[in-house]
């Protein structure tokens, strides 16, 4: 997971909104989390992740040391669909919970099939979305628009989001900063 940290620093490093967001060079204990796997993270280490220059290091990096992190859901089947449940996870890299251990921030590194429906969300700490692979359609209520590798989507606390995922699976970097870490997002009414 070291591996995978290292390439979340140095895209950190690279792109300013994600620079501008939280500062990643920063003493992180690991905590050596027991591997777990979801039907979704299977998939990560043998599809082709349409990424560029600048995510391809750390989407290779994911798929060899898929089989070591501690992959997780979010949403029950109630509220997803098994299609959704089978064909996304995540896994909480940096956090309270995460394989690196902080209290101010939390990164995950989460995983969807090609043609997903994320249904309308929010949650209270501000995130920051970098896609590492894949393209997909974000929305907002004040915008809709597509991201490809190494772009960037950023919600304000509580402001309720969606996304699509097109033709292609998607994996992203992700972070969140600000009040409500302890708490992961809830789908909207």
């Amino acid at each position: 997971m070291q591996t995978i940290l290292q390439y979340a620093q140095i895209i950190c490093q690279n792109n300013q909104e994600l620079r501008n967001f939280c500062d990643l060079n920063i003493s992180l204990r690991n905590k050596n989390l027991d591997p777990k796997t979801t039907s979704g993270s299977s998939l990560v280490r043998t599809l082709d992740f349409k990424s560029s220059d600048e995510t391809f290091p750390m989407v290779e990096a994911i798929k060899k040391h898929a089989d070591e992190a501690q992959w997780r859901q979010t949403y029950s089947l109630s509220e997803v669909g098994k299609d959704f449940a089978n064909r996304h996870c995540y896994l909480e890299l940096i956090g309270p919970n995460g394989h690196f251990y902080s209290e101010s921030i939390r990164g995950f590194i989460a995983f969807w099939g090609e043609n997903l429906n994320y249904k309308w969300h929010s949650h209270e700490a501000e995130e920051i979305y970098c896609v590492l692979g894949g393209k997909a359609l974000f929305k907002t209520k004040k915008e809709t628009k597509v991201l490809k590798a190494n772009e960037t989507q950023f919600h304000k606390s509580w402001e309720s989001h969606a996304m699509e995922t097109l033709e292609d699976p998607l994996l992203a970097f992700i972070l969140w900063r600000g009040k409500g870490l302890d708490h992961l997002a809830k789908m909207d009414n």
